[in-house]
């Protein structure tokens, strides 16, 4: 299932995750409700692990690829402020310019505030990259594979979960059923709490994970579900539903040298066989692709 013959590859794309555009917020009157929180990660921490001025080299190498399609799966932003949005707008209008057809949903962090999720400044943002019916949408890859996007996020007082609602989940499964085999599956939240490579915590996982789940498992097509949100590369078999692969993608310009990653995206061959995944690691002043198995 998840090593299909090369010469009969239906679709190749990119999966972006997490590129978390940070400013620092220094008007107290902005910093108000979980933004306090999220500025003081940012001084202390995302400003020192998320390199933002790597994010045109990177989107470079990427189009050197020439694969035509990408998918972006949220975390646009860190605490949801107009500069960070304006920041990743033009982020991915330069990808558009450089030949990509870029499919894209918001993270938890594009819904930081309820202000601005209650404004939808996401949308308002990116607006014109959304699919006008809302989420779930079904939409295509440019060689016909169906790709279905799931709605997860939402605002919180204090934590980083997710959420999908039953009609939501209802909704998915329709479309599913309109879906070609095999599938792709993206959402911000991986449905799959823990796996070889992350550990969720309570507080960071998907509510309401089970009734996706379910509705993915039990769609009788091949499915490859893409997911951001956890920072960790992890490309596992579902152990519930054999007919599911699971995706995570490590975060597009995360510096981690604890782990030897300077960045990080993934490259997936869609073919009637199924799957092909090659993960794209920065390390050394280069980027590395390698071909991952299903663990």
């Amino acid at each position: 299932m998840s090593t299909p013959d090369t010469h009969a590859v239906r679709d190749r794309f990119v999966h972006i995750a997490d590129l978390h555009f940070w400013s620092v917020v220094w008007n107290p009157f902005a910093l108000a409700s979980k933004r306090f929180l999220g500025n003081l990660n940012v001084v202390l921490r995302r400003g020192r692990h998320f390199r933002m001025e790597r994010a045109e080299p990177f989107a470079d190498y990427v189009a050197s690829l020439g694969i035509p399609a990408l998918l972006m799966t949220g975390d646009f932003t860190s605490t949801s402020t107009d500069a960070e949005f304006r920041r990743a707008r033009e982020f991915v209008d330069g990808l558009v310019r450089r030949g990509f057809d870029v499919a894209l949903m918001p993270g938890n962090h594009d819904v930081y505030t309820f202000r601005e999720a209650r404004e939808g400044r996401f949308e308002q943002y990116f607006g014109p990259y959304l699919p006008p019916e809302g989420f779930p949408a079904l939409r295509k890859l440019p060689g016909g594979t169906s790709l279905v996007m799931v709605p997860t996020v939402c605002a919180n007082r204090i934590s980083s979960a997710g959420r999908i609602s039953a009609e939501e989940a209802a909704a998915t499964e329709a479309l599913l059923r309109d879906a070609s085999d095999p599938v792709i599956v993206a959402a911000h939240y991986p449905v799959l709490h823990e796996t070889d490579a992350y550990a969720s915590g309570v507080n960071r996982r998907l509510r309401n994970a089970d009734a996706l789940h379910r509705v993915v498992g039990e769609c009788g097509k091949r499915v490859l579900y893409a997911a951001g949100h956890v920072h960790r590369f992890s490309y596992t078999r579902d152990p519930q539903f054999p007919n599911v692969s699971h995706l995570s993608s490590g975060a597009f310009f995360y510096h981690q040298p604890r782990h030897n990653c300077f960045g990080e995206f993934s490259e997936i061959d869609v073919a009637p066989g199924g799957f092909r995944v090659h993960r794209h690691i920065y390390r050394d002043d280069m980027w590395e692709r390698q071909p991952v198995e299903e663990q």
